[in-house]
């Protein structure tokens, strides 16, 4: 599992939770940096270790949220059996095919980069009380709490690394669309989701494995058992 800008490992301890209830081995993996061809090699080898485990010989799913989708996109086809996207950017590439629309044009928040502070370090951070409003307005303003208290700074200005062939070319994949999200618009969910092999519709904010962990993991569920 692939996180998004500003999150961690943490933010899928739910969906990992329901999904090892029901005998699905989850790992998630720590991506300060995914446009990074570093980062995404890092995140090939814990793929790597899922299918390698022993009793591994069962579907790999990779999921990406937001962000994350640019990691799970740079995967080797031949190791992976399926992609989620979860209210998720796909990267362009350079096959020469059609190709989602350009990043840079998802965001849907007005207050979205002045809710960020940008360090000496080349480093962005979400100002304090900011990403309630754009990330869980859905969430309890408990678990609000507990989510901001984890963010930490992303570097967003860094170039992704250039995609010769994305995954989601020759891997099946499922696109979930957030339809109330605050960061991502809309429409530009829809126009990623329409590379997909199959799209589902989510009621709520840009972060549902946080608000209804539950229907994550039943769309990761269904897809494993098939």
């Amino acid at each position: 599992m692939a996180h998004g800008a500003f999150h961690g490992p943490w933010c899928w301890v739910r969906v990992q939770a329901l999904l090892e209830a029901e005998g699905i081995a989850t790992l998630a993996s720590d991506l300060c940096r995914p446009t990074t061809a570093d980062d995404i090699a890092a995140f090939q080898a814990d793929v790597n270790d899922m299918r390698n485990r022993p009793g591994g010989d069962g579907t790999v799913i990779a999921v990406g949220h937001s962000l994350g989708g640019l990691s799970i996109s740079g995967l080797d086809p031949a190791t992976v059996d399926h992609l989620v996207y979860l209210a998720a950017v796909l990267p362009i590439d350079e096959s020469g095919e059609d190709n989602p629309p350009d990043p840079y044009s998802g965001v849907i928040a007005e207050n979205f980069f002045p809710a960020l502070v940008q360090g000496e370090d080349g480093y962005s951070s979400v100002k304090p009380g900011a990403a309630g409003d754009l990330f869980y307005h859905d969430c309890s303003p408990e678990d609000i709490a507990w989510a901001e208290s984890q963010l930490r700074p992303q570097p967003l200005g860094q170039a992704p690394q250039p995609y010769a062939r994305a995954a989601w070319r020759d891997v099946d994949s499922t696109y979930i669309v957030c339809l109330e999200d605050q960061t991502l618009a809309l429409e530009f969910q829809r126009n990623c989701a329409s590379f997909a092999t199959r799209v589902v519709e989510l009621e709520g904010s840009h972060s549902p494995m946080l608000a209804q962990p539950e229907a994550v993991a039943a769309v990761i569920a269904k897809i494993a058992r098939q």
